[in-house]
């Protein structure tokens, strides 16, 4: 399994929510932030996004969409001299999943959506991924990836029988689908390892890690994987993901360790599992990495629903 594959099989989407929105000009809303995963895809029309973090106001068109993983502020509008209505105020005027506002003329569709993913789970993720991500509608994207975007359109634009539940699937399929989009369009990660998956020698050794964490990796092991010189391995490796092998190594054995201690596997067995010989071992390097002890980890129990930053 690759690593992409291996982290994203354990993503879940919670607290599913979505609006569809007619907006006609003239129209613009605000947001102060809102905590989660925020995404809006255009279904018509156009659209201007705007957000602190963005040098320049981000052009949209009928296609496109934007994923924001963090509580950044934002502003979305039809023109520069649009009157902006605060979110709250836009929410007042919710009948069931829709909403309308403007001033009559010339149509914009949305539809937006949020969802909580698990703060472990998510933690890979929403450290290698950008605080907003601006998809577009191009030759880069998938078949696939566009057939969930109709299908959420659809859905939303009709709702049936069980579509909460068909909406929450469609937000998990997106979510994926945006990352692939992401990983492979021209500019997409180059840092990080997202990067380093793009990478087809030092792809070779991130999958060996994460096929096998409790196996005895060395530089010099790694380095064999990946087809590379040890020298030439170890420097590029740390170029690209920002730390060194042996580093991105012990935390993904903590990272599969957590995910294992959120069950009944016993300590010992956790240890050996993440390729530690004793669990007094283990411990020693967990508590190093996590702040925490194993104990104390497993009995605070579930980790909550987090976002981006966690």
């Amino acid at each position: 399994m690759d690593p992409l594959a291996d982290i994203l099989m354990g993503q879940r989407v919670r607290a599913a929510s979505f609006t569809r929105m007619d907006a006609s000009a003239p129209w613009g809303v605000k947001s102060p932030g809102e905590r989660g995963v925020n995404f809006v895809l255009l279904v018509r029309g156009s659209a201007i996004l705007a957000t602190p973090g963005s040098p320049q106001p981000i052009a949209m068109r009928s296609g496109d969409v934007f994923i924001k993983l963090d509580d950044t502020p934002y502003r979305l509008f039809d023109r520069e001299d649009s009157v902006l209505i605060d979110c709250v105020e836009v929410e007042k005027l919710r009948v069931g999943n829709r909403i309308q506002v403007g001033g009559g003329g010339a149509l914009t569709t949305f539809v937006s959506g949020s969802f909580e993913l698990d703060a472990l789970e998510a933690r890979p993720l929403l450290r290698a991924l950008p605080s907003l991500l601006h998809l577009k509608l191009d030759q880069h994207r998938s078949l696939a990836f566009q057939s969930v975007l109709e299908m959420l359109a659809l859905e939303t634009e009709s709702p049936g029988l069980g579509s909460e539940a068909v909406v929450s699937r469609l937000f998990e399929l997106l979510f994926v689908h945006a990352i692939r989009a992401y990983s492979t369009q021209p500019d997409g990660p180059t840092r990080g390892w997202l990067g380093a998956i793009a990478d087809r020698h030092l792809a070779l050794a991130l999958q060996a890690m994460h096929d096998a964490p409790a196996r005895g990796w060395t530089v010099e092991s790694l380095a064999h994987v990946a087809g590379m010189s040890r020298s030439g391995f170890a420097a590029r490796f740390k170029a690209v993901v920002g730390q060194s092998p042996l580093d991105y190594l012990t935390q993904w054995r903590m990272y599969c360790a957590s995910r294992l201690l959120q069950g009944n596997v016993a300590l010992s067995d956790v240890a050996r599992q993440v390729g530690y010989e004793s669990a007094a071992a283990f411990s020693r390097v967990f508590r190093r990495e996590m702040a925490v002890t194993p104990g104390a980890f497993r009995k605070a129990g579930p980790v909550s629903p987090a976002f981006a930053g966690a």
